[in-house]
């Protein structure tokens, strides 16, 4: 029996996984951006009932929230994107694992690390 026909069936059944940690991990950093734009109305809450509390109110949280919003959205559709490249490059034979995709996908996720933590001092 040739196993060459479930080596397919493999390969496209592991994209298929894939694509779903993609859906998890966008709908991760969705809710990530919900909670902290949630935050944010609550320190502007704050800052109107206890106005001593000035420097606790920081305005530029409700920007990073809808940023992880956005890299959400843009992960699920990368993902999408990339899911259905590689499904047609496994049937023409011929994948080639994507440098760019990956770079750019970790260098959202740093930048956006980045501004966390700018956020927090």
């Amino acid at each position: 029996m040739d196993s060459s026909p479930d080596h397919h069936v493999l390969n496209h059944l592991s994209n298929e996984r894939t694509l779903l940690a993609w859906i998890r991990t966008s709908i991760a950093v969705i809710a990530l951006g919900i909670a902290i734009n949630r935050v944010s109305l609550f320190l502007m809450e704050i800052h109107q009932l206890v106005p001593e509390l000035r420097a606790v109110a920081n305005r530029h949280i409700k920007g990073l929230g809808v940023g992880l919003i956005v890299l959400g959205i843009v992960i699920l559709v990368g993902a999408f994107w990339h899911y259905v490249h590689v499904s047609r490059a496994i049937d023409a034979e011929n994948y080639r694992p994507s440098i760019l995709a990956m770079g750019l996908t970790s260098g959202a996720i740093i930048v956006m690390g980045l501004v966390a933590l700018v956020w927090l001092f």
